[in-house]
C-alpha cells in the first residue's frame, strides 16, 4: 500500500494499466451519458401573487379580519394542499400518470404536494412594528414533465388561492357578524331586563327616590305651613268657642231674668180689702249676683299675668263687655214697684194684669239671640272638630314625608346600584351596536372585494426549457466518475498483486544492504557474459 505513497509507482502503475483504464473509462462515461440522456426533462412554472391592500382608507370602514398574511396564507395553503384538492387537480390535468399505476394514492399525493413550492416573495412587503419584512406577495411554483400542464397546474393553484383568500375573509367577516350580532341579541335582552328593573324600582319606591328630594322637601314644608294654618285656625275656633259659649250663657241668664220680669209681671193683685191703711210698699224680687263684676275681677288678675293683646285678656274683655250689655238690658226691664196706698179696703179684690208689650217682645228677642248663639256655637264646635281632623291628617301626611325624607340616603343606594347595572348594560349595547354595524359594513366590503385580496400580478407562462435535469453537469460528472472508477479498478489490481516495484519504494531512511540483479529464469548463458 506504501508503494503508491510514490508518485514513481503511480506512474508506473497508470503506464502499466493504460489499456485497462482507458477502456474502462470509456465504457463507464458511455454508459453515464446514455443514463443522463434518459433522464425525463422537469419543467419548472411560477406565477406571482400579490397581496393587495384595502382600497377603502380603514379610518371610513375598519376590517375584522385582521389575520397576518403569514398565517391566512398558511390557512389557505393547508386547504390548497389538502388530499381532496391535490386529487382533484391530478385528476383535472391527468397527473403522474405512470406513478398512479404503481403507487397507492397517499403516495402520488405526497409526490405531488412535495412538487408543489409556496415561497413568500422578499422585498414586496412593508415594514411592521417589531422591524420584520411583512409579505406582500408570494410565489406558487409547480414542477412536471410536461410544460403546459406545468404552467396549467400554477394558474389553476393561483386561482384556488385568490378564491380561497375571497371566501376565507368572507367566512371569517360573517362569523364575525354573526357572533356580533348574537351578543347583541344577548346584550338587549340584558338591557331590556335591565330597563324593567329600573322601571318597576321607580314605580316602587315613587315618591322616595333621590331626584324628588326637592319636592319632598317643598311638600314637607308646605305641610308644616299647612299645620301651622291648621292650628291657627284651631285656636280661633277654640276661642270663638269660648266667647259664644260665655255669649250663650249670657243670653240665656237674660232671657231668663227677662222671663222673671215678665212672670212678676203677669202675677195678679189685690185691689180692694182690708179697712185699715197700709202703707207698706210690696217687695221687689231679690237682684242676681252681677257677672261683670266677677269678670272684672279675672280681667284684673288677667292682666297681671298677660299683655293687652293676648287672647284670654281679649276674651275676658269681650265677655265684660257683653255682661255689661246684659246687666243694662235687665236693668230696663226690671218692673217698678208699685206706690203704697192709703186707706185701702181690707177686702180689696185680686186682678190679673196685662204684660206690657215691651216685655214680650224682649223676651222673644232673648230666645231668637239665645238660639242663634247655640246654632252658632254648633257650627263653631263642627269647624274646631274637623280643624281638629284635619291637624290629624296633616300630622300624619308629615309623619309620612318626613320617614321618606329618611329613606333617601337607603333609596338612593340601591337607585344607584340598580342604575349602576343600567348603564353597564347600555353601554354594552351601544358599544355592540357600533361594532355590528361595523362588521356589517366590513362584511358587505369583503363581498364587494374591496378589502384585502389576493392580485395574481404574473401568471404562469409555459416554459421553453427544462429546469432539469441539468444535462452538461451531469454529462461532466459522468465522464469524471468513469475516470476515477477506472483508475479505481487498476489501483485495485495492483493491490491484489502486492509487489515491490523497486528500491525507489522504500523509506528515505531505510539503508540498502545489497542489491540482487534480475535474475531470468530459462534463458541459456551467452558465454563471456559473467552471468
Amino acid at each position: 500500500m506504501s508503494a503508491f505513497a510514490n508518485p514513481l509507482s503511480i506512474v508506473r502503475m497508470l503506464w502499466k494499466h493504460k489499456t485497462v483504464i482507458v477502456a474502462a473509462w470509456i465504457v463507464l462515461a458511455l454508459a453515464g451519458l446514455g443514463i443522463v440522456r434518459l433522464l425525463p426533462d422537469v419543467y419548472h412554472a411560477e406565477s406571482l401573487i400579490l397581496v393587495d391592500s384595502q382600497k377603502i382608507p380603514e379610518r371610513f370602514v375598519a376590517s375584522t379580519v385582521e389575520v397576518p398574511v403569514e398565517e391566512h396564507l398558511a390557512t389557505i395553503s393547508q386547504q390548497i394542499l389538502s388530499a381532496t384538492q391535490l386529487e382533484k387537480l391530478i385528476r383535472k390535468f391527468d397527473l403522474y400518470p405512470k406513478l398512479r399505476k404503481t403507487k397507492p394514492p397517499e403516495q402520488v399525493i405526497e409526490q405531488m404536494r412535495s412538487d408543489i413550492q409556496i415561497v413568500p416573495e422578499k422585498g414586496w412587503g412593508g415594514a411592521r412594528p417589531g422591524g420584520n419584512q411583512a409579505t406582500g406577495a408570494f410565489r406558487v411554483a409547480y414542477e412536471g414533465p410536461n410544460p403546459v400542464v406545468v404552467a396549467g397546474v400554477v394558474n389553476e393553484i393561483s386561482g384556488l388561492f385568490i378564491a380561497g383568500n375571497l371566501r376565507e375573509r368572507e367566512m371569517r367577516a360573517e362569523g364575525t357578524s354573526q357572533f356580533l350580532e348574537s351578543q347583541l341579541e344577548e346584550a338587549r335582552k340584558n338591557l331590556e331586563q335591565q330597563e324593567a328593573n329600573l322601571s318597576r324600582f321607580k314605580l316602587q319606591r315613587m315618591g322616595e327616590l333621590p331626584e324628588q328630594e326637592a319636592a319632598l322637601v317643598g311638600t314637607l314644608a308646605r305641610l308644616h305651613s299647612e299645620l301651622q294654618g291648621t292650628q291657627d285656625a284651631i285656636n280661633r275656633a277654640e276661642q270663638n268657642k269660648m266667647m259664644l259659649e260665655n255669649t250663650l250663657r249670657l243670653a240665656e241668664t237674660a232671657e231668663a231674668a227677662v222671663m222673671r220680669a215678665v212672670e212678676q209681671a203677669s202675677a195678679p193683685r189685690a185691689v180692694a180689702g182690708a179697712s185699715r191703711q197700709d202703707t207698706t210698699p210690696a217687695t221687689a224680687p231679690p237682684a242676681p249676683p252681677l257677672r261683670s263684676k266677677e269678670l272684672q275681677a279675672q280681667l284684673d288678675a288677667a292682666r297681671l299675668r298677660y299683655q293687652e293683646e293676648h287672647p284670654e285678656v281679649r276674651r275676658l274683655k269681650a265677655e265684660l263687655e257683653a255682661a255689661l250689655q246684659q246687666e243694662e238690658r235687665e236693668a230696663a226691664l226690671q218692673p217698678k214697684a208699685p206706690a203704697p196706698r192709703k186707706n185701702a179696703p181690707a177686702n180689696a179684690a185680686v186682678i190679673s194684669p196685662a204684660v206690657p208689650f215691651e216685655m214680650s217682645t224682649e223676651l222673644n228677642r232673648e230666645k231668637a239671640r239665645v238660639a242663634t248663639t247655640r246654632t252658632q256655637l254648633a257650627f263653631t264646635v263642627k269647624e274646631l272638630e274637623a280643624r281638629v281632623a284635619d291637624r290629624q291628617r296633616t300630622l300624619r301626611s308629615i309623619a309620612d314625608y318626613q320617614a321618606r325624607v329618611e329613606r333617601l340616603p337607603m333609596r338612593e343606594q340601591e337607585l344607584a346600584a340598580v342604575t349602576r347595572d343600567y348603564e353597564i348594560s347600555k353601554a354594552n349595547y351601544k358599544s355592540l351596536l357600533d361594532k355590528k354595524m361595523s362588521a356589517a359594513m366590513a362584511t358587505d366590503m369583503e363581498r364587494r372585494q374591496q378589502a384585502e385580496q389576493f392580485t395574481l400580478q404574473d401568471p404562469a407562462r409555459i416554459p421553453s426549457a427544462p429546469i432539469k435535469p441539468k444535462r452538461l453537469v451531469l454529462n461532466i460528472g459522468a465522464v469524471v466518475v468513469g475516470l476515477v472508477l477506472s483508475l479505481a479498478w487498476a489501483l485495485g489490481i495492483e493491490l491484489r498483486k502486492d509487489q515491490f516495484l523497486g528500491e525507489w519504494e522504500l523509506p528515505p531512511h531505510v539503508q540498502i544492504l545489497g542489491r540482487v540483479p534480475t535474475i531470468v529464469i530459462g534463458v541459456p548463458a551467452q558465454p563471456g557474459s559473467g552471468k
